[in-house]
């Protein structure tokens, strides 16, 4: 379905909750990687986009790559579909669009980070995305092939799902990519904001998360609120542990 500039699917409910509870996907995914989840355990309406630049949505910002143009897009989708109020579940990247959104739009109630942060990235990760997005221009499928096996702990366990992914991934763009990449370099740090609103953010964090690791997690959160640990999973906790991960969003959710 596709009523605005942006490509999305809602899944409706007949039971009683008009909450809905909308799922950003991360870095080189779109929204089909949610149905791998049991989203019916949920109970609620279901909006799943794909942000900007990513599946069938275009990118169409020729400013300076920013996360804060993924959310005010995606808050506008959430105003043209007459949405009232609305939760965020934000895989990553996904997250961080969550983050800018709990900014600027006061009907959004709580974000759920999930194998995702609220720190900004060190000056040598920035220049890291600097490089990730050269290197998505000029060789964007190598990329896809080295970068999205890494996400999980076990890589022949999840062989299938990530030749998917890696295929889903090679349809897209590379300088759409390479702006989010920069994008990510250029977010804003909302640490203050986490320990001044605990109860507006949930974190699901991968035991093994080599790209969030979990001792950086809990210095950071430094007991402001619970993390919750999803054993024998990476960055890719909905895909390596998807029960586990249902469980604690209907844990944070009500």
């Amino acid at each position: 379905m596709n009523n605005s500039s942006l490509y999305y699917k809602l899944i409706p409910f007949k039971g009683k909750s008009d909450n809905v509870l909308v799922f950003l996907h991360g870095f080189l995914e779109t929204h089909q990687i949610w149905y791998h989840l049991p989203l019916s355990q949920l109970e609620r309406p279901i909006l799943l986009i794909d942000i900007p630049g990513f599946g069938k949505s275009a990118l169409q910002d020729d400013n300076n790559p920013s996360i804060y143009y993924y959310a005010l897009e995606v808050c506008n989708l959430i105003s043209n579909l007459s949405i009232t109020s609305y939760q965020v579940v934000g895989h990553s990247m996904g997250g961080y669009v969550g983050l800018e959104m709990l900014q600027i739009d006061e009907r959004m109630e709580k974000l759920i980070l999930l194998n995702s942060n609220f720190w900004t990235d060190s000056n040598q990760k920035k220049v890291d995305r600097t490089r990730v997005a050269e290197i998505l221009i000029k060789s964007k499928e190598l990329f896809i092939n080295e970068a999205i096996p890494n996400l999980f702990i076990d890589k022949l366990k999840h062989l299938e799902t990530i030749k998917t992914l890696v295929e889903e991934a090679k349809q897209g763009i590379g300088e759409w990519y390479a702006y989010a990449s920069l994008a990510m370099r250029n977010r804003t740090d909302y640490s203050e904001y986490v320990a001044k609103n605990p109860h507006k953010i949930g974190i699901i964090q991968g035991e093994q998360d080599t790209l969030i690791p979990t001792e950086i997690m809990l210095e950071k959160i430094q007991d402001i609120l619970p993390v919750h640990v999803v054993k024998a999973s990476g960055h890719m906790s909905l895909f390596e542990r998807p029960e586990e991960v249902i469980t604690l969003l209907q844990h944070e959710l009500n």
